[in-house]
Parts: structure tokens; C-alpha cells; sequence
């Protein structure tokens, strides 16, 4: 039986790779003068910015400079930013079966604000986890368990969907499933233990009605 699905954001709802990864590599040549490739960001994705910018800096001061213009290029660079095609009909689909659904996502309440709420996806959740909620993030299972407390529902029937590997395990050791949205996840050989490989969004709609069936 599934009762609720949690979503993750970047790489899940909305294909923000391109916005994220340039916004931190202009950051970090505006601040610091470091030229680092994509490639050597990717692990950034699906992490708080505080935690993901503190390997480049020396103080808190400058964690909060880079953090700033982080943030102002990523509204700069809003237009690259789309929602994954299929999420609109899966999410229509899970709110028709009944479905309770959520976000848990690393991103503070302002970033969500400010980077999210413009999409209008709002109306189709009933909670919203922001890294302002919880003390502990992913990786720890805290924000996921969050979630499914707001929604009150117990893990096990429960899924939450993402592309990272902080995600997996947040999920997974919150007790609930895992679904892995492969339209926006690197490689890992993490990913094996997860409960579903997503191919498109519409599948996910095929699980919840082979489970409650």
C-alpha cells in the first residue's frame, strides 16, 4: 500500500543541473578566483550550499560571500531552469489515485521561495521540508521523516523520489522506499539498492497502482 510520495527537487521536479553548477562556478571565480569544472561539482547537487561551498572556504565569512553570490546568480540564470517532462501529469495523476505527496529538499525556505514557488507546483503538496525545517539533512534520515510526520503516514507506505545518493539513503533510512528519478542522476553504484529505477515519471504512477491494487 503507498499512501504518500515525497519529491526531491533539483534533478527530480526541475532540471536545475545547469542553473546550479554555473551559478557555484561563477561564485567561486567571482570570490575566491577558483576555476573549477562541472564535473568536480556534481557532488554538490543535493546537498545544503552552506555544506556545499565550506570545502572552498577559509572562515564563515567567506562561506556566507560565496553563498550570496551563489544565490544571485542562480535568479540570474532562473530562465535555464524547467520542469522535468511527465512531472505535471504524474503529480495530476498521484493527487487523482488520492495520494498524499511532499518535498523534502535541501534547499532553505528563502531558496525555495525565491527558486520553486514561481513554477507553481505548490498546489500539489501538502508539506514542504526545507533544510530551514529540520537541524540534521541528508544524508540523515531527519527531513524525510519530517515529511511523513507532517503527513501522517508511516514509512513503510511511503516513497520517496530523488536522483541523489544523500536521497537514497534519507529515504531509506527513514524506513520508507526509494525511488531513483533517473532523468536527472549521475552514475552510482549506490543506486543498486534502490526500491525503483524510474525511467520517466509515468512509471511511478504504474507502481502506486500495481501497489494498491
Amino acid at each position: 500500500m503507498i499512501e504518500a510520495v515525497l519529491f526531491d527537487i533539483d534533478g527530480t521536479l526541475l532540471d536545475t543541473e545547469k542553473q546550479v553548477l554555473a551559478g557555484l562556478q561563477h561564485a567561486l571565480k567571482e570570490q575566491k578566483n577558483l576555476t573549477v569544472t562541472s564535473e568536480d561539482l556534481f557532488y554538490t547537487l543535493g546537498i545544503p550550499g552552506e555544506k556545499a561551498v565550506a570545502d572552498f572556504a577559509d572562515s564563515p565569512q567567506e562561506i556566507a560571500a560565496i553563498l550570496t553570490s551563489w544565490e544571485e546568480q542562480m535568479k540570474i540564470n532562473f530562465q535555464s531552469v524547467k520542469i522535468f517532462p511527465g512531472i505535471i501529469d504524474l503529480l495530476r495523476g498521484l493527487q487523482k489515485k488520492g495520494i498524499k505527496m511532499g518535498i523534502v529538499t535541501s534547499k532553505t525556505q528563502s531558496e525555495f521561495d525565491d527558486e520553486v514557488k514561481p513554477f507553481g507546483l505548490n498546489q500539489y503538496f501538502q508539506t514542504i521540508v526545507t533544510a530551514s525545517d529540520t537541524t540534521k539533512h541528508k544524508p540523515n534520515p531527519e527531513p524525510v521523516l519530517k515529511g511523513l510526520e507532517n503527513l501522517q503516514v508511516n514509512p513503510k507506505t511511503a516513497i520517496y523520489v530523488g536522483d541523489a545518493v544523500y536521497d537514497l539513503r534519507s529515504g531509506q533510512q527513514a524506513g520508507a522506499r526509494f525511488a531513483l528519478a533517473t532523468w536527472g542522476a549521475k552514475t552510482h553504484s549506490e543506486f543498486a539498492v534502490a526500491n525503483y529505477q524510474l525511467q520517466n515519471p509515468h512509471e511511478l504512477l504504474d507502481i502506486v497502482q500495481q501497489e494498491n491494487n
